[in-house]
């Protein structure tokens, strides 16, 4: 029980009396079935976190590398001509925001 409590095997070496902290962590450590899917279960939901960062991570970098072509590729009065649509945009939902 101890184990499964994530308690520390040398404090239970100690409350056993064992000199080895091997005796304990073999004789002692038996798992049942319920704490092995709990254990699996934070796992897999670790590596579902670590998976979905990455993807970010690399959707970002996909994503600035278009943009830096895009602006690297575009002339001085294109580039004029997509920030007046932007703003223009920005400011069309700002209005519509406004009116709800």
């Amino acid at each position: 029980m101890l184990f499964e409590a994530n308690e520390d095997p040398k404090v239970i070496q100690q409350l056993l009396g064992h000199r080895d902290v091997k005796t304990t962590i073999t004789v002692y450590n038996s798992v049942d079935c319920e704490y092995v899917r709990q254990t699996t279960e934070k796992f897999n939901e670790k590596l579902k976190e670590d998976q979905l960062v990455l993807e970010k991570r690399e959707r970002d970098e996909v994503l600035q590398e278009k943009k830096e072509k895009l602006l690297s590729d575009m002339s001085d009065d294109e580039f004029d001509d997509l920030l007046e649509q932007l703003l223009l945009e920005r400011r069309e939902r700002k209005q519509k925001d406004f009116e709800m």
